[in-house]
């Protein structure tokens, strides 16, 4: 089991170029893919995007690719005079119209973008090579970061899980006790109606098991073991599961609502309280599971 978040950083150096890929992810209903690639760079991002869809299946990856000369070899730089001299131009219309006597220098125009460009881009045949290696050593340390947050999730559901096994043990106490007080009461009742008129066991025993077939919230509480066993055959799983535990969280929930509403016990009522903070809980942590 592997939660959503985590960073990861990979670079690749060739003989004039050093590639380096740092990537995030953070927790999202399906699969999103953000890259932000240097210009020109456009063919390798979506290779990038299914290499990242082949080994994660839920999460936003936010993608940022940094290329650098390794120093080993002079950088040529290419200087396109048409766009230098556009900038220049422009910056003199600008001038006279607002009788300015200053004017652009040498530094000003090298400054403006895509005046001077780097001949950086390197062959398809290196380059996607070089930015795979990158990438994979980024999206492994992502992967052992998602496990052991992953891990540590899983710690913090089980023992909420057991706090709940625990609690339902409680209502499944005190609903025997709450049939057996309603016999009791409805004797008394009964026969303080009746004075001395003999009690007919028959119709209390008809009217105890009506009131205990009413307020019985057996199924209830089969089910949730069900759902808590479930879940934590889930939490063992490698495969993502975080979309199977939030469909049970919204099973178990609904079935702490059935108990509630079945039951006016005091101690059970608490008890409710207790199970649904601790689903809540529970459903919080489940949101950053893959």
């Amino acid at each position: 089991m592997n939660s959503m978040t985590g960073f990861g950083k990979g670079s690749f150096e060739t003989e004039s170029k050093i590639y380096t890929i740092e990537a995030r992810s953070v927790n999202h209903r399906f699969i999103e893919v953000k890259i932000r690639l240097p210009k020109g760079l456009l063919s390798i991002e979506e290779k990038i995007d299914k290499a990242i869809k082949n080994t994660f299946k839920r999460g936003t990856f936010s993608i940022y690719l940094d290329i650098r000369n390794n120093g080993t070899s002079p950088c040529e730089l290419d200087l396109d005079l048409s766009i230098a001299e556009s900038y220049f131009q422009a910056a003199e219309k600008v001038k006279n119209h607002l009788g300015m006597t200053s004017s652009l220098s040498l530094q000003d125009i090298l400054r403006y973008p895509d005046v001077i460009k780097s001949q950086g881009v390197e062959e398809e045949d290196v380059l996607w090579p070089a930015v795979s290696n990158a990438l994979n050593e980024a999206l492994k340390t992502i992967g052992v970061m998602r496990r052991l947050e992953g891990e540590a999730l899983k710690t913090d559901l089980l023992k909420r899980l057991q706090l709940i096994s625990k609690t339902l043990e409680v209502v499944d106490e005190d609903s025997l006790e709450v049939v057996k007080d309603y016999q009791i009461r409805l004797r008394e009742r009964i026969e303080s109606l009746l004075d001395q008129v003999p009690v007919n066991e028959d119709r209390i025993a008809y009217e105890v098991a009506a009131f205990a077939d009413k307020s019985s919230i057996t199924e209830e509480l089969v089910r949730l073991r069900i759902h808590i066993k479930e879940f934590e055959r889930l939490l063992n799983d490698e495969d993502a599961v975080g979309r199977k535990l939030d469909f049970l969280i919204q099973e178990m929930n609904r079935e702490i609502n059935t108990i509630g509403s079945k039951s006016s016990v005091t101690t059970i009522a608490n008890a409710v309280v207790i199970l649904k903070s601790e689903l809540e809980k529970i459903r919080e942590q489940v949101q950053n599971i893959e």
